[in-house]
């Protein structure tokens, strides 16, 4: 099909996905097609807390979803307080109706708004954090133990990334991995099994991560096609390495308090920023005492998301919070994270500024290549920097001057317009991997996606090709994005839009368009400012078996934050 005619059709649909989100309070209102093409429809499937992110999205075999309750506000009753750790049960989420009633918005000083509802079946509350387990974790779940095991450096409310690792066919039984998206990070599995209508937590314990020297802010993830949970270090200082070993630096996220953070979790030892960033593979997950691998190859950004195609070679990595890019990276050898190459996408808009229909061209260009061997050993000759190194103005790191420099030898041009092209610092490609925005932007790639968050596939839909797409929300689209200049130039939406983007034969990805665009907005509303019949921020997303999209909201912008289940057919 003529690609003007795609794109056509495609913001049709859009604009019919708007109508029928915001039609009624139900959110349940087909829209009228046009040239063919079907109204998409979302559908409200639960509301969570008060002051609440509805995290960790993840499908049992058996059809139940697990999510996860973070940080609700600490005024709410009865222990609903407390982060959870969750699953929605009595609910088989592959064969739901698509006529199923919408769970209604609560008024926001009700009872319902201090708890959580589904639209049918109910929420089961598997662990809230503190729960010791009958001494299966001593200081409590949420706690973040020190790498000797000997002290809680802090507990955390922030559940974030669920992966349930079955061990049986039906699902019923199985390892539940819960991501703790702090400072320093850390990871609970959970030993489940389901007995009639109920789950049963039969052990706990924490991962330990003291042989990867810790982790830091484990935000969403995913499951590896071999079996393997994916946690993402989402480090929002990576491209502020020069700020890391700033004592006065408050204001970041990490922050130097953070830092000494952990500093105690490595039981004294000023920490090496190159060590924290990455994404983290849990091998061995159902063992007794599962085993960390930090996977360097995948780059040093604020990851949200990897997500590995059928071919076991190629992944997608979101990158969290403003300026930021999108990244690919391509292993050597299928199952194998260890070595490869990795790339950042170039985008190119469409001749068009609404951010709801414009839509982008994307081309990938190459970064670097290298191994988790080759990193480690050069993130290692960083380790005896700290805080007495630190000089105003200058940076105890890789430089900018640095990074100019092996962009320049790359590429073979002269890009500061000093002393012609510069040879390479480095007699590896480390930049790419350990300050990859900066490299990505030194090399001409897009670095103005805001708050690129969960990105997912069907994997089984994208295998056969029943299912050619893989889904990303942005959940706030303000910021480089909406500026004049750069490669992207849309409108602003802060509700957010969910982007889909078709799989092509070897699993590359050339286009992304709107699919589902948040709001409207009122910037004066006094409770939700995103209107409460459509979707707000799209966060976490989960492709289900017959290509309906579930998502997870992360927004301030609604007085309880929801989950929704979106339509692309509009039935």
């Amino acid at each position: 099909m003529n690609m003007m005619l795609n794109k056509k059709a495609l913001a049709v649909a859009i604009a019919a996905a708007t109508l029928a989100a915001c039609g009624g309070s139900n959110s349940n209102n087909d829209a009228a097609a046009e040239d063919g093409v079907a109204g998409a429809k979302v559908t409200r499937l639960a509301t969570i807390p008060k002051g609440a992110e509805l995290t960790g999205i993840e499908v049992s075999p058996n059809g139940e979803v697990f999510f996860n309750i973070q940080h609700p506000s600490d005024t709410l009753p009865n222990g609903e307080d407390k982060a959870a750790v969750g699953a929605w049960i009595g609910v088989d989420i592959q064969n739901l109706p698509t006529d199923l009633e919408p769970v209604s918005v609560p008024d926001p000083e009700s009872v319902e708004a201090m708890t959580t509802r589904v639209a049918t079946g109910r929420y089961q509350v598997l662990g809230r954090e503190g729960a010791t387990f009958a001494g299966g974790l001593p200081f409590g779940l949420g706690h973040i133990v020190s790498g000797d095991g000997n002290s809680s450096v802090k507990q955390s409310n922030n559940p974030d990334f669920n992966a349930f690792i079955a061990t049986d066919e039906e699902g019923n039984n199985g390892y539940l991995f819960t991501a703790w998206e702090d400072r320093p990070g850390g990871m609970s599995r959970m030993e489940l099994s389901k007995v009639d209508d109920e789950w049963f937590v039969n052990s706990a314990m924490n991962i330990d991560f003291s042989g990867v020297k810790g982790t830091m802010i484990n935000c969403f993830g995913s499951v590896s096609p071999w079996g393997t949970p994916l946690t993402s270090e989402e480090n929002y200082e990576a491209e502020n390495t020069a700020h890391w070993n700033d004592s006065s630096y408050s204001g970041g996220y990490p922050s130097y308090g953070d830092v000494q953070k952990i500093q105690d979790y490595l039981g004294g030892t000023f920490p090496n920023p190159y060590d924290y960033g990455y994404i983290v593979e849990i091998t061995n997950p159902t063992d007794a005492a599962p085993v960390p691998v930090k996977h360097f190859t995948l780059g040093r950004v604020a990851h949200e998301n990897p997500i590995i195609m059928p071919d076991e070679k190629t992944v997608y990595l979101t990158d969290d919070g403003g300026h930021k890019g999108f990244y690919k990276f391509v292993a050597d050898t299928a199952g194998d994270l260890s070595s490869g190459t990795m790339y950042a996408a170039k985008a190119t808009q469409d001749d068009e500024t609404d951010s709801s229909i414009a839509g982008f061209d994307l081309e990938w260009i190459a970064l670097g290549t290298s191994t988790n061997a080759t990193l480690e050993a050069a993130i290692d000759e960083y380790d005896d920097i700290d805080e007495g190194d630190f000089v105003a103005d200058a940076n105890s790191y890789i430089t900018d001057q640095q990074i100019n420099d092996w962009a320049e030898s790359k590429l073979n041009q002269d890009l500061d317009g000093m002393n012609g092209i510069a040879s390479s610092p480095f007699a590896d490609d480390r930049v790419a991997f350990l300050e990859t925005l900066k490299a990505a932007e030194a090399l001409s790639a897009t670095v103005e996606f805001n708050k690129m968050e969960g990105i997912n596939i069907n994997y089984e839909g994208a295998k056969s090709g029943s299912i050619p797409y893989m889904y990303v929300g942005l959940t706030d689209i303000t910021g480089a994005m909406t500026d004049d200049a750069g490669d992207i130039q849309v409108s602003g939406n802060p509700c957010g839009i969910m982007y889909r983007l078709p799989l092509e034969a070897d699993f590359n990805v050339s286009r992304m368009d709107p699919v589902v665009a948040g709001g409207p907005y009122d910037s004066g509303a006094t409770g939700s400012q995103c209107s409460d019949d459509n979707v707000s921020r799209p966060d976490n997303v989960y492709v289900l078996n017959d290509g309906r999209v579930l998502m997870g909201e992360d927004t301030s912008k609604h007085v309880n934050n929801m989950l929704w289940i979106y339509n692309p057919e509009g039935e």
